[in-house]
């Protein structure tokens, strides 16, 4: 599973918090890209023309470019298949809350299919232990 959630600290209150997958942030990071694109174009055409506007899309722009840094950082410190080791190989040596920090970052319902499957795979082994 690509998608994981990842907590973006409220700007106000607790109320305003957004869970956010890793797929909608690189989904937020790429529009503001193409964004920030657009902007400069224009700001190329417009620069002489029209201070203010000028001066509007540049502001825009650092703002965007901001949103975006803390974007890429939510990402980087969530659970994501690009800068995680996602092999199940070293879970050995770890301890409980370890081992439950990857989890927590996960939908209560992808919770579940995990236990489906560690549970249907425990059931699997056993049975071929038997035969």
């Amino acid at each position: 599973m690509n998608d994981r959630i990842v907590y973006l600290p409220a700007i106000a209150s607790e109320e305003s918090q957004m869970n956010l997958s890793f797929k909608d942030i690189q989904f937020i990071i790429e529009a503001i890209d193409r964004l920030m694109e657009t902007y400069q174009e224009r700001l190329n055409n417009i620069e002489d023309i029209d201070e203010d506007e000028a001066s509007d899309l540049g502001n825009d722009s650092m703002f965007l470019a901001a949103l975006r840094t803390d974007l890429a950082k939510s990402l980087e410190q969530g659970v994501s298949p690009q800068t995680k080791d996602s092999s199940l190989t070293n879970l050995e040596g770890l301890s409980l809350p370890e081992l439950m920090q990857p989890v927590l970052q996960l939908l209560i319902k992808e919770r579940l299919v995990l236990i489906d499957a560690i549970t249907e795979s425990i059931r699997n082994e056993l049975s071929l232990s038997k035969l």
